[in-house]
């Protein structure tokens, strides 16, 4: 007999914030086959009520962020008599799918009726997008609403027609962005295993496994540690001061550029004592060296020296005077001989590769037609699908788990380590390269626009200048040219991954003022232009709606960092509104625990 066929569902928890009664006071559920209306939404008011309706059919049930709604289900089964296994689940047992380092893929729960519930977390497949992201991006009716989520809610409560509203438009909005995914033949855990789900079917199986073959483990790891990310870095000669008007280019799709038009590894790689010779059969290596460095003058420095107490791993080092024994691909070792005086002590040996084009054409050729035609949900799931797929190749083998348990100090749910485990890589060797030319593309440019180049962050360029340099190939469609993001006034540039920027509008975050007045302009948005930020003629010419900042500081939650302006970069100043996790009996709290800005200069 078969196993029965698995409807489709999406799912939500409504959670007190005390720690002391952490408990569910609503949920909604619907069916991805009816999810048309809030008259096609169950819902509910307690957690065991969800669970022993959800337990009569065989079911596969999403959470948009499954990690928070996850840790409930957890903590009642784990005081309810179920037990986790690492097999195939039984009557009465579950188990998990959750990464290292905590991100959750998997719930499955087999009840004592034999109905099987696997949970799964639609988050993997929006990454780093919201409920609100997802329905505004997807032009949906529904919009993410807002209810006060410190009201009293005590046992019993009967759920608000506001409430009702509110938990509707939670699951209906991400119901309606999965079935467009799920049309689209999308229906994997992740968006990086749909696009190498997809690639490998344009390959085929066999050409596949020919072009990208299972490498020993040992060499998978010498290869890998040529893997590193992108390029972020804050000039030091503008660092800590407040400087004058630019422009943000950003690389449309560069990685998928990368892809399309670079020479790239395949096949079995063949080992070398020294340094690999580049020749025609075999134009790619990945080569061990020691060596100490010294940045040319006017040239900006691109090397990173990790797991060293001599360095602080995320800063580029301008000078390496003890020698260091790095990993890099011939397109790095190219690049560091243009920007540094490089003194080699030795080349420990290395691998050299195939190398060839077009492998990737087809797959990106479909994806590049449908973003180019599509708006909304249909075109940001071609951007994901064009951007998902490189990372995919270089996934790491060990995928040890961590599975959870009732910590008898806290009596809250804790994930602990499971036993080691490790899978097959795919082809690292693919994963190193792609993310090494979009390195080498970023870095050049920012060289050939060395006097006004103040800051990049991997695809992006924010250059002191007020027109489009002839360095660039400026095209806003073009795949791999760059295309002008917005103009700043004023910006501020700290460190990596910490700047602002004073805008002159704020674009994307509020409503285009084409068609205003300037006075209407510096007065009818949310945000409104001071006296003196710049000239009416300019307000209207430029459509700008309002004067805004834009600023990135690691771990500032956005809606902080959208109110901050230069004087706020000062340490020790404080702001509410940073969300932080607990886990407490009965499940998850979110603490404010507030953002204490650094001392950044």
């Amino acid at each position: 007999m078969g196993r029965q066929k698995r409807s489709v569902w999406v799912a939500d928890f409504e959670a007190t914030t005390r720690a002391d009664d952490c408990r569910v006071w609503g949920w909604g559920l619907v069916n991805l086959e009816h999810a048309e209306s809030a008259w096609d939404v169950e819902m509910g008011t307690t957690l065991p009520e969800f669970l022993e309706r959800i337990a009569e059919m065989p079911a596969i049930m999403y959470f948009h962020n499954l990690r928070f709604d996850g840790m409930f289900i957890f903590d009642y089964l784990l005081r309810n008599g179920f037990v986790w296994t690492d097999g195939n689940p039984r009557n009465g047992t579950f188990t998990s799918l959750i990464s290292n380092m905590g991100a959750f893929y998997t719930i499955t729960v087999q009840w004592m009726n034999g109905n099987r519930t696997e949970f799964r977390d639609s988050a993997k497949l929006f990454p780093n997008m919201s409920v609100s992201a997802v329905a505004k991006t997807f032009g949906l009716p529904e919009q993410k609403g807002e209810i006060d989520y410190h009201s009293p809610r005590p046992v019993g409560h009967e759920l608000t027609q506001e409430e009702r509203g509110y938990i509707a438009n939670d699951v209906l909005i991400v119901a309606k962005a999965l079935k467009l995914q799920f049309a689209e033949g999308l229906t994997k855990l992740t968006v990086g295993a749909n696009a190498l789900h997809e690639f490998k079917s344009i390959t085929g199986k066999k050409l596949f496994e020919r072009h990208f073959p299972v490498l020993p483990e040992t060499m998978d790891q010498e290869i890998r540690a040529a893997y590193r990310g992108g390029f972020t870095y804050a000039d030091e000669r503008f660092r800590g001061k407040i400087t004058g008007p630019g422009i943000t280019y950003d690389v449309n799709s560069l990685y998928p550029s990368v892809m399309y038009h670079k020479l790239l590894p395949y096949g079995e790689p063949v080992f070398h004592h020294s340094l690999p010779k580049a020749t025609k059969l075999h134009p790619l290596f990945i080569v061990s060296i020691t060596f100490t460095a010294k940045i040319k003058p006017g040239h900006i420095p691109c090397i990173q020296v990790k797991g060293s107490s001599r360095f602080t791993e995320t800063e580029y080092q301008t000078e390496i005077t003890e020698p260091v024994t790095l990993t890099c691909t011939s397109v790095d070792l190219a690049l560091w001989q243009s920007h540094y005086d490089l003194d080699v002590y030795s080349y420990n040996g290395g691998w050299s590769f195939q190398g060839m084009t077009g492998v990737f054409k087809e797959y990106i050729d479909k994806w590049m037609k449908i973003k180019m035609v599509s708006t909304g949900g249909l075109r940001l799931l071609s951007k994901i699908m064009l951007n998902s797929l490189y990372g995919k190749f270089a996934s790491n083998p060990d995928v040890t788990g961590k599975y959870p348990v009732l910590d008898p100090k806290t009596n809250a749910v804790k994930l602990t380590s499971g036993k080691p485990e490790v899978m097959d890589p795919i082809y690292t060797a693919m994963g190193v390269f792609i993310t090494a030319y979009a390195r080498d593309i970023t870095i050049r440019a920012a060289q050939q626009n060395y006097d006004v180049f103040a800051y990049a962050d991997t695809d992006s360029l924010h250059l002191l200048l007020t027109d489009d340099p002839d360095t660039l190939d400026v095209d806003p469609h073009k795949l791999g040219a760059w295309k002008k993001e917005y103009a700043f006034e004023s910006a501020l540039f700290v460190r990596a991954k910490t700047y602002t920027e004073r805008l002159y509008s704020p674009l994307k975050s509020a409503r285009n003022a084409a068609g205003h007045s300037a006075a209407e302009c510096r007065n009818a948005n949310h945000v409104s232009c001071e006296p003196g930020d710049h000239s009416a003629e300019d307000c209207v010419n430029w459509n700008h709606a309002a004067c805004f900042h834009v600023t990135h500081i690691a771990g500032l939650p956005v809606k902080i960092g959208d109110q901050l302006t230069f004087d706020d970069f000062t340490g020790g100043r404080r702001f509410a509104g940073k969300l932080v996790p607990t886990r407490v009996p009965g499940g998850v709290v979110l603490q404010d625990v507030g953002f204490t800005m650094p001392n950044l200069m």
